[in-house]
Protein backbone atom coordinates (compact mmCIF):
# COMPACT_ATOMS: atom_id res chain seq x y z
CA UNK A 1 0.00 0.00 0.00
CA UNK A 2 0.96 3.41 -0.78
CA UNK A 3 1.92 5.56 1.83
CA UNK A 4 0.27 8.56 0.36
CA UNK A 5 -3.38 7.59 -0.71
CA UNK A 6 -3.08 9.25 -4.19
CA UNK A 7 0.16 7.73 -5.01
CA UNK A 8 3.32 9.65 -6.16
CA UNK A 9 2.61 13.68 -5.50
CA UNK A 10 5.95 15.64 -6.27
CA UNK A 11 5.61 19.17 -5.76
CA UNK A 12 8.69 20.46 -6.77
CA UNK A 13 11.62 18.94 -9.66
CA UNK A 14 13.75 21.45 -9.27
CA UNK A 15 13.71 21.83 -13.51
CA UNK A 16 14.91 18.92 -14.27
CA UNK A 17 13.72 15.39 -12.58
CA UNK A 18 15.60 12.74 -11.56
CA UNK A 19 14.07 9.74 -12.60
CA UNK A 20 15.61 6.01 -13.36
CA UNK A 21 13.72 3.43 -15.14
CA UNK A 22 13.92 -0.56 -14.30
CA UNK A 23 11.70 -3.59 -13.98
CA UNK A 24 9.94 -4.37 -11.46
CA UNK A 25 10.47 -7.52 -9.25
CA UNK A 26 6.93 -7.83 -7.76
CA UNK A 27 3.84 -5.67 -8.36
CA UNK A 28 4.79 -1.90 -7.38
CA UNK A 29 1.92 0.85 -6.13
CA UNK A 30 3.07 3.90 -7.22
CA UNK A 31 4.15 6.25 -4.46
CA UNK A 32 5.71 3.64 -2.52
CA UNK A 33 9.49 3.83 -1.61
CA UNK A 34 11.89 1.20 -3.80
CA UNK A 35 14.40 -0.89 -3.23
CA UNK A 36 16.83 -2.45 -5.78
CA UNK A 37 18.49 -5.92 -6.20
CA UNK A 38 19.83 -8.41 -8.71
CA UNK A 39 22.73 -9.98 -9.64
CA UNK A 40 26.47 -9.24 -10.14
CA UNK A 41 27.31 -8.16 -13.26
CA UNK A 42 24.60 -7.17 -15.32
CA UNK A 43 26.40 -4.57 -16.91
CA UNK A 44 29.88 -3.77 -18.12
CA UNK A 45 32.35 -1.12 -18.96
CA UNK A 46 30.36 0.16 -22.17
CA UNK A 47 26.95 1.97 -22.22
CA UNK A 48 25.52 -0.48 -25.27
CA UNK A 49 25.55 -3.30 -22.30
CA UNK A 50 22.92 -1.39 -20.23
CA UNK A 51 19.25 -1.93 -20.56
CA UNK A 52 16.49 -0.80 -18.45
CA UNK A 53 15.64 -4.37 -16.90
CA UNK A 54 19.41 -4.37 -15.61
CA UNK A 55 17.87 -2.33 -12.33
CA UNK A 56 15.45 -4.46 -10.57
CA UNK A 57 13.16 -2.65 -8.24
CA UNK A 58 10.99 -4.01 -5.25
CA UNK A 59 9.41 -2.50 -2.29
CA UNK A 60 11.75 -1.45 0.28
CA UNK A 61 11.08 -3.52 3.82
CA UNK A 62 14.40 -1.09 5.53
CA UNK A 63 15.60 2.04 5.50
CA UNK A 64 19.12 0.74 4.02
CA UNK A 65 17.75 -0.41 0.27
CA UNK A 66 15.75 2.99 -0.52
CA UNK A 67 16.95 4.37 -3.42
CA UNK A 68 13.96 5.95 -4.20
CA UNK A 69 9.68 6.66 -4.98
CA UNK A 70 7.60 4.76 -7.90
CA UNK A 71 6.43 7.25 -9.87
CA UNK A 72 3.81 5.00 -11.72
CA UNK A 73 2.33 1.25 -10.44
CA UNK A 74 3.70 -1.44 -12.24
CA UNK A 75 3.02 -5.18 -12.20
CA UNK A 76 6.06 -7.94 -11.94
CA UNK A 77 8.36 -7.87 -14.80
CA UNK A 78 6.96 -4.30 -16.62
CA UNK A 79 8.38 -1.21 -16.50
CA UNK A 80 8.56 1.61 -13.53
CA UNK A 81 9.95 4.60 -12.62
CA UNK A 82 11.37 5.94 -9.19
CA UNK A 83 12.07 9.17 -8.70
CA UNK A 84 15.41 8.88 -6.83
CA UNK A 85 15.68 12.81 -6.04
CA UNK A 86 12.66 15.18 -5.54
CA UNK A 87 10.80 17.01 -3.51
CA UNK A 88 7.12 15.01 -2.69
CA UNK A 89 4.32 14.84 -0.18
CA UNK A 90 5.31 12.36 2.26
CA UNK A 91 3.18 10.22 4.73
CA UNK A 92 4.43 10.55 8.57
CA UNK A 93 4.64 7.44 10.30
CA UNK A 94 6.28 8.69 13.51
CA UNK A 95 7.57 12.33 14.16
CA UNK A 96 9.16 14.74 11.24
CA UNK A 97 10.89 17.94 12.32
CA UNK A 98 11.26 20.54 9.51
CA UNK A 99 15.15 20.61 8.84
CA UNK A 100 15.36 16.59 10.37
CA UNK A 101 17.07 14.05 8.46
CA UNK A 102 14.65 11.25 7.73
CA UNK A 103 14.30 7.48 7.38
CA UNK A 104 11.86 5.00 6.30
CA UNK A 105 9.58 2.80 8.39
CA UNK A 106 10.41 -0.46 7.99
CA UNK A 107 6.90 -1.93 8.07
CA UNK A 108 4.83 1.27 6.20
CA UNK A 109 5.84 3.60 3.07
CA UNK A 110 6.14 6.23 5.58
CA UNK A 111 9.01 8.28 7.14
CA UNK A 112 10.22 9.31 10.42
CA UNK A 113 13.44 11.07 11.98
CA UNK A 114 16.38 9.44 11.70
CA UNK A 115 17.06 8.10 15.16
CA UNK A 116 20.52 7.30 16.79
CA UNK A 117 22.02 3.82 17.23
CA UNK A 118 25.46 2.38 18.19
CA UNK A 119 28.42 2.51 15.75
CA UNK A 120 28.03 -0.05 13.24
CA UNK A 121 30.26 -3.34 13.89
CA UNK A 122 31.79 -3.56 10.20
CA UNK A 123 31.64 -1.96 7.31
CA UNK A 124 28.26 -3.67 5.39
CA UNK A 125 26.67 -2.47 8.12
CA UNK A 126 24.41 0.08 6.78
CA UNK A 127 23.97 1.98 10.25
CA UNK A 128 22.53 5.39 10.46
CA UNK A 129 24.23 7.11 7.76
CA UNK A 130 22.91 4.20 5.27
CA UNK A 131 19.33 4.58 6.92
CA UNK A 132 19.04 8.71 5.51
CA UNK A 133 16.67 9.14 3.34
CA UNK A 134 15.75 12.77 2.74
CA UNK A 135 15.20 15.62 4.68
CA UNK A 136 11.98 17.28 5.75
CA UNK A 137 11.44 20.77 4.94
CA UNK A 138 7.44 20.67 7.26
CA UNK A 139 6.99 19.15 10.41
CA UNK A 140 4.63 16.46 10.48
CA UNK A 141 3.06 14.24 13.54
CA UNK A 142 2.57 10.30 13.04
CA UNK A 143 -0.67 9.68 10.49
CA UNK A 144 -0.03 13.29 8.59
CA UNK A 145 2.02 14.10 5.72
CA UNK A 146 5.12 16.58 5.75
CA UNK A 147 7.01 18.34 2.48
CA UNK A 148 10.11 16.17 2.26
CA UNK A 149 12.96 16.10 -0.27
CA UNK A 150 13.86 12.28 -1.00
CA UNK A 151 17.54 11.59 -2.14
CA UNK A 152 18.68 8.82 -0.56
Amino acid sequence: MAGNPLGFVQSNDFGNPKVLTGVAREAITGGQFLGVSGATGVVSSGLSSYTNSDVAFYVADTAANVVGVALNSASSGANVSAAVDGVILAKCGGSVFAGYLLEKLAADDAVQNLGSQVVPANAQDASIAGKAIGRAYTAGASGGFALVRINP
